[in-house]
C-alpha cells in the first residue's frame, strides 16, 4: 500500500489535483462549519480600510448635536422634560437648521408633550422633525409600545424588507413624519449595516436616513421605490428617492444598506446640545443650512454601539456617515455577481499556483535553484501573497468603485490551495527522493548511497581505511557459456547468481561492493559495521558456494566445461570509498587485501577447492569451536600472480575429501610450485 502510494506521487498532476481537492474540500467545511469567522474577516478588513483611508474634511451638510455631559450638568439630568425638548425643536428652527433628526424616542406620555407636539409642528414648513422609533426583529421581542409612524403608502411588505415582531415608537400625537433607528449587529456586535425598510403589520418604515431625505418630497408621488437588479454589476436592491432622484441606494440581498464610514470622527461637526439651547454657538454657528442630527453621547444612557472605526461610539454618528454616504451617493454596493467574482479570483490564483508548482528546475548549472525545495517554499509564500492581493483588491474595490466584494473566502481557498500544493509538492519531493535512493542503493550500498545522495559531487578522493574482510565469487566458464547460449539465457544465470549472493552477504551482515562481470565483491565490516567480519564472511562464502552453485545449469551445452563457482576470502586493511572526477565517480575497494581475495578466487579453479581462504582471514578465525563446519585446513603456500612473496591458503574442511581428487590435485600443483604444504 505505501509502495502504491508513492507511485501515485510520483505522477505530478494526479497529486497536484489530490492537492487541489483536499483544499477545496477543507474551504467547503470551514465555509459552511464555521462561517461566521470567515464573515468576520471579511468586515474587520474592511473595518481596517475605513480606519486607514478616513477623510478628514469636515462635513458641514450634517452637525450632531450632542447630549453630552456637559449638557447634563448645564441643562439638568436625563430625561430632560419635554418643555426642554421643544425648546430644542425650536432652537434648531431659529438657529437655521433645515432638517432635525432625533435619535431619540419619546414612547410615553408625560407633562409637556403637547408643548412638544406644538413645536414640531410649528417646525414642520421650514426646519422638519423626524423622530426615532426602534422595531424588533429576528423575534427578538413582541412588545409594542407608542404609536408607529412615517408608513410608506402601500398595504403590503416590500419583497426587500425586513420583518418586525415588535416595537418601541412614540407616544401618539407627535407628528406623522418618523424613521426607523433598528441596526443590524454583527456577531462581534458592532453595526455595520441597516435595514433601509422594516415591515411591520404589512406596512413599510424606512430608515431614520431616509425619512429625513423623505420629509424635503412635497409631490405626493411614492417618496421611495426599490427596484431588483438586473445587471451583473448591479446590487441586490436599488432604492431611489422621489424628492432627490440623483439619490441612489444600493441595498444587499437582505435589504440593508452598508454603512459607508468614510469620514474620520474628527470630521463629523458636532454641538453641544446646551450650547443650541443657550444660543451660545455664536457667529460661526454650524447648524445654518445644514441638517441637524440630535443624539445623546454622555455617560450613562446607554446610547454607544461598536462601529467600524473602534471602541464605542454614540449611536447617532452612525446616522451621521450614512446620511453622509448617502448624499455623495457613496454607499458600498455589492454586486450581484459577487460569488462569480470571488470565484474567479480563485480561479486565477489556482492557475498561478499550479503554474508554479508546475515549473521544472533551471538547468544543472544552477544547482541552489534546481533544488525541489524551491517550489515547496515558493508555492505556500505565493499562496499568501494572493490572499494579500485579494484584500488588496478589495480595498481598491470598495474606496475606487464603491463596490463591495469580499475577500476572505477567495483568499482562504487560495491559502489552503497554496499549503495543500507545498505539502503535496514536498510529499513528491520525498518520494522522487526515495526512489532515487532505493535506485542507488540497488547499485550501491545502502550506506554508501545515502552519504552520496546527501552531499554534492567532488573530484576528490573519498575514501577510508578499514579492517575489514573481503569474498570474491565468480562464476567460472561464463564466458564460454556466453558464446554457447544465448544472451537471455546468460542473463538469467548471471541475474539469478548476482540475486541469491546479494541475499546471502546482506544476511551475514555485509555490503555487496561491486558486481563485475560474472564476479561478485563483498565487504564485510566496509561501509557498514560488521562484528566479527571475518568470521561473518566465511560463513557467507559457504553459503554462497552451497546455494549459488545448485543454482547454476547442471547440463553445460556440448563441448564445453560446466559452470563453477569460486570464493576467495581475505581479512586486513583496505581503502574504501570513492573515486575518480566529479562527473563520473566509481566506488571501489582498493589494498592488497582485496588483491589476494581475487587471486585467490582464481586459484580455486587449479586446485579444485571452491573456497580458500587467505592467511589473514584463517589468523583471525581460529579454531571456530562453535562453528566446526567453519573448520579449516591449510594447503600450503603459494605464490599468487603479481605478488612478491608466497601466501598460505586455507580452505574449508567440510568442502574437501580427505585423500580425493581435489587433494591430489593440490599436492601435485604445489610440487609443481616446488614446495610442500605446511
Amino acid at each position: 500500500m505505501i509502495r502504491g502510494l508513492g507511485r501515485s506521487l510520483l505522477h505530478p498532476w494526479r497529486t497536484r489535483m489530490l492537492a487541489v481537492a483536499i483544499a477545496v474540500i477543507g474551504w467547503l467545511a470551514i465555509a459552511l462549519l464555521a462561517p461566521v469567522p470567515l464573515h468576520q474577516a471579511d468586515e474587520r478588513a474592511t473595518d481596517l480600510i475605513w480606519q486607514l483611508s478616513g477623510d478628514t474634511q469636515q462635513e458641514r451638510r450634517v452637525v450632531v448635536v450632542d447630549i453630552d455631559d456637559a449638557s447634563l450638568q448645564r441643562i439638568g439630568a436625563w430625561p430632560w422634560s419635554r418643555q426642554t425638548q421643544a425648546r430644542l425643536v425650536t432652537a434648531l428652527r431659529e438657529q437655521g437648521a433645515t432638517l432635525q433628526l432625533y435619535d431619540i424616542v419619546f414612547p410615553d406620555a408625560r407633562q409637556g408633550t403637547d408643548e412638544l407636539a406644538a413645536a414640531i409642528a410649528a417646525s414642520d414648513s421650514t426646519s422638519p422633525a423626524v423622530l426615532a422609533q426602534v422595531f424588533s426583529l429576528n423575534r427578538e421581542s413582541r412588545q409594542t409600545v407608542g404609536e408607529l409612524a412615517g408608513a410608506l403608502p402601500g398595504d403590503a411588505c416590500m419583497p426587500s424588507a425586513s420583518p418586525a415582531t415588535g416595537f418601541v415608537a412614540n407616544v401618539a400625537g407627535l407628528g406623522t413624519r418618523a424613521g426607523h433607528i433598528t441596526p443590524r449587529l454583527d456577531p462581534d456586535g458592532s453595526v455595520r449595516r441597516v435595514p433601509a425598510l422594516v415591515c411591520y403589520g404589512q406596512r413599510n418604515y424606512p430608515a431614520l436616513a431616509l425619512a429625513g431625505l423623505a420629509a424635503f418630497d412635497t409631490s405626493g408621488k411614492v417618496p421611495m421605490r426599490i427596484e431588483p437588479g438586473t445587471r451583473p454589476w448591479d446590487p441586490a436592491w436599488t432604492l431611489t428617492m422621489s424628492a432627490m432622484p440623483d439619490i441612489k441606494a444600493p441595498l444587499d440581498a437582505n435589504g440593508d444598506l452598508r454603512v459607508p464610514y468614510r469620514k474620520a470622527r474628527n470630521a463629523i461637526v458636532s454641538v453641544s446640545a446646551a450650547d443650541v439651547l443657550e444660543g451660545k454657538l455664536g457667529a460661526t454657528n454650524p447648524l445654518r443650512g445644514a441638517w441637524a442630527l440630535v443624539g445623546a453621547s454622555a455617560f450613562g444612557l446607554g446610547d454607544t454601539v461598536p462601529t467600524a472605526l473602534g471602541g464605542a461610539v454614540s449611536g447617532v454618528e452612525v446616522h451621521a456617515q450614512l446620511l453622509s454616504g448617502l448624499l455623495d451617493g457613496a454607499v458600498p454596493a455589492t454586486p450581484r455577481a459577487v460569488h462569480w467574482i470571488e470565484s474567479g479570483w480563485f480561479v486565477v490564483g489556482l492557475l498561478v499556483l499550479l503554474a508554479l508548482s508546475a515549473t521544472r528546475s533551471l538547468p544543472a548549472t544552477d544547482p541552489q535553484r534546481r533544488r525541489p525545495g524551491v517550489r515547496v517554499l515558493w508555492v505556500p509564500l505565493a499562496a499568501v501573497g494572493l490572499g494579500v492581493l485579494g484584500f488588496i483588491l478589495h480595498a481598491a474595490a470598495l474606496l475606487g468603485a464603491g463596490w463591495w466584494l469580499g475577500w476572505a473566502h477567495a483568499s482562504l481557498a487560495i491559502v489552503l490551495v497554496g499549503l495543500c500544493l507545498g505539502f503535496a509538492e514536498h510529499a513528491r519531493s520525498l518520494a522522487e527522493k526515495g526512489l532515487l535512493f532505493r535506485n542507488l542503493s540497488s547499485y550501491l550500498p545502502a550506506a554508501v548511497a545515502e552519504r552520496i545522495a546527501l552531499a554534492e559531487p567532488t573530484g576528490e578522493i573519498e575514501a577510508d581505511r578499514r579492517d575489514l574482510t573481503v569474498v570474491v565469487a565468480d562464476v567460472r566458464n561464463f564466458s564460454a557459456y556466453c558464446e554457447a547460449r544465448s544472451p537471455e539465457d546468460a542473463a538469467r544465470v548471471l541475474h539469478r547468481f548476482y540475486t541469491t549472493a546479494s541475499a546471502i552477504v546482506q544476511a551475514h551482515g555485509g555490503a555487496v561492493e561491486e558486481m563485475v562481470g560474472d564476479s561478485l565483491i563483498a565487504v564485510f565490516n566496509g561501509s557498514q559495521p560488521c562484528v566479527d567480519h571475518p568470521m561473518h564472511a566465511l560463513s557467507a562464502a559457504r553459503e554462497i558456494w552451497q546455494r549459488c552453485s545448485e543454482e547454476l545449469p547442471n547440463v553445460p551445452p556440448q563441448g564445453l566445461e560446466p559452470l563453477g563457482l569460486g570464493v576467495g576470502v581475505e581479512s586486513g586493511t583496505a581503502l574504501l570509498g570513492s573515486f575518480g572526477p566529479a562527473g563520473r565517480r566509481v566506488h571501489a575497494v582498493l589494498g592488497q587485501t582485496i588483491t589476494i581475495a581475487i587471486r585467490l578466487q582464481d586459484m580455486t579453479a587449479e586446485l579444485a577447492y571452491p573456497v580458500l581462504v587467505g592467511p589473514q582471514a584463517a589468523e583471525r578465525i581460529g579454531v571456530p569451536f562453535e562453528r566446526s563446519d567453519l573448520a579449516l585446513k591449510p594447503l600450503g603456500s603459494f605464490l599468487l600472480p603479481g605478488l612478491r612473496h608466497s601466501t598460505k591458503v586455507f580452505t574449508l574442511r567440510t568442502l574437501m575429501q580427505p585423500g580425493g581428487d581435489a587433494e591430489q590435485q593440490s599436492l601435485r600443483y604445489l610440487q609443481q610450485q616446488g614446495h610442500l604444504a605446511a
